[in-house]
This record gives structure tokens, C-alpha cells and sequence, in this order.
């Protein structure tokens, strides 16, 4: 069931699982999009808090690895040179990438499982919180040969 930024706010015990998914500016970033979205900001940083205190295990992909760091206490920057339809060589296999920001300091309890050539961190993952971070889209065609790989980590979750 997907959400709402608009009404009352979920029992986030009633999921199994929470994805955040891609898309707007995070409210304190500027990029070339200039799309803040400030409710969305607001809901998806309970949304995280909700499922850390309840147990509830959060995937955020892209614009939600940003954020779902943030709100844990990392930090992210403004990338010098950003990823637009580029291919983005990792360790396991490759994956289109699309960044204007970039995950800087990784929030506690978080470890880097892939990350690129210029360390930007593609992939995080907090164990003892139930939290996986991703940085491309793995629902997308192109990147469908990494779905096998992140399903297994959703699960271990």
C-alpha cells in the first residue's frame, strides 16, 4: 500500500517492509532539479524514525539511501561531477547511476557494501537497525541484474 504525505500517519507495524523510493531534491539540497518537497522530507524522517523503533525493516533507494542516512546521522554533499545515465563500475556488476549528491559521512552503525571507483557509497546497510541503503534503481530495466543480489539482502533483513 503506498503512502501518503497527506492525512493521518501509518502504524508502521502494520508493514512488513518500508521502501523509500527516488525523486525529489532532500529539502536542505539544491541541485540542478531545484524540486524541494518539504512534506516529504518531514514524513519520510518519522517514516525512519517509526521503523527503527519499531523493528521494521527500510529500504531506501536513491533519493531514500540520501535521506535515510541523513536522518541517522550521516551527512551527504553536493558531487563535483554529477552521474547522469552513467555507468557506474562496482565490484559485483555495473549499474546506471543517476547522483547529484553523494552520501559524505555514513551514519553510525552503517557499512559500506559497494561503493565506486570515487567512493561514492552505492550501497550501505545498518544490520542491527533493519536499514539497506541503495544508490541506483534496481526496479528499472537496466538495472534489473542487480534484483537477485538486493532481494537477498531485503531479506536477510
Amino acid at each position: 500500500m503506498p503512502l501518503s504525505c497527506h492525512g493521518n500517519f501509518p502504524d508502521v507495524t502494520e508493514f512488513d517492509y518500508v521502501f523509500l523510493t527516488g525523486g525529489n531534491d532532500l529539502e536542505d539540497t539544491v541541485t540542478w532539479r531545484n524540486n524541494q518537497y518539504p512534506e516529504r522530507d518531514a514524513f519520510e524522517r518519522r517514516l525512519i524514525k517509526e521503523c527503527a523503533g519499531a523493528g521494521i525493516p527500510l529500504v531506501g533507494v536513491c533519493r531514500g539511501q540520501h535521506l535515510l542516512n541523513y536522518v541517522e546521522g550521516g551527512t551527504h554533499k553536493l558531487m563535483d561531477t554529477p552521474y547522469d545515465h552513467v555507468p557506474v563500475d562496482l565490484e559485483l556488476f555495473t549499474v546506471m547511476g543517476h547522483h547529484s549528491i553523494q552520501i559524505d559521512q555514513l551514519a553510525p552503525g552503517f557499512e559500506t557494501l559497494l561503493e565506486d571507483k570515487h567512493q561514492v557509497k552505492e550501497l550501505i546497510i545498518n544490520r542491527e537497525q533493519r536499514q539497506l541503503g541503495i544508490g541506483w534503481h534496481p526496479e528499472r530495466p537496466i538495472n534489473a541484474h542487480t534484483r537477485k543480489y538486493i532481494m537477498d539482502l531485503i531479506n536477510e533483513l
